[in-house]
């Protein structure tokens, strides 16, 4: 579908993509901070830098896409 096309193609710009069998969202370990794969990728994990596969929360949905720089 056109509209789920457009919403990948906008993610990836915005904020990375890792492998096809990795997560596109992980969650630090220590304080639940959301991480996408260009701050993986940067170094720019927080605390200790162990993170998990996470689903993002309807509000950290829209942040993602509307508000990048809040991340």
């Amino acid at each position: 579908m056109f509209g789920e096309k457009w919403l990948r193609q906008r993610f990836v710009t915005l904020h990375g993509e890792g492998d096809e069998h990795q997560a596109d969202v992980y969650r630090c370990y220590n304080c639940a901070k959301l991480r996408t794969w260009k701050q993986i990728r940067s170094g720019n994990v927080c605390c200790v830098g162990r993170v998990y596969p996470s689903a993002p929360k309807w509000h950290e949905a829209v942040r993602l896409f509307f508000f990048p720089w809040t991340f």
